[in-house]
């Protein structure tokens, strides 16, 4: 049985037809038990999962592999938190990263271009 959905990603919108294939659910599932579930890891208040800080609290970590595409901060500037610092872009998706809590940038350590690595440093806040 074919279905048709519309999907949309990133403000475009595409048509898509999806083809059951026989089996039912049960057929499909895998034949090993998957992983035990590990407890969601644990945030600091007020840090956004997307943003990471190593112990020092200064340092906002990368918290995906991808490419820098925006600075918007640089050494000496105020910021709030929840502000936007730089853009990584992983799998063509685009992902804010954002200060934790306000602060002055002390020091920016990537620039657009860059390939960044998860927990990798971006901005030194002081």
């Amino acid at each position: 049985m074919k279905r048709h959905f519309q999907v949309t990603v990133n403000g475009e919108t595409f048509s898509v037809e999806v083809e059951e294939v026989g089996g039912t659910v049960e057929h499909l599932r895998p034949a090993v038990k998957p992983p035990a579930k590990k407890a969601p890891p644990v945030h600091q208040a007020g840090l956004s999962p997307r943003t990471s800080l190593p112990q020092d609290n200064r340092t906002v970590t990368s918290p995906l592999p991808g490419t820098v595409v925006e600075v918007r901060v640089k050494p000496g500037q105020k910021v709030t938190a929840g502000q936007v610092l730089l853009i990584i872009e992983a799998m063509k998706m685009e992902n804010e990263i954002q200060a934790p809590a306000g602060g002055v940038v002390q020091e920016v350590l990537v620039q657009a271009g860059t390939n960044v690595t998860s927990g990798q440093p971006l901005v030194r806040l002081g």
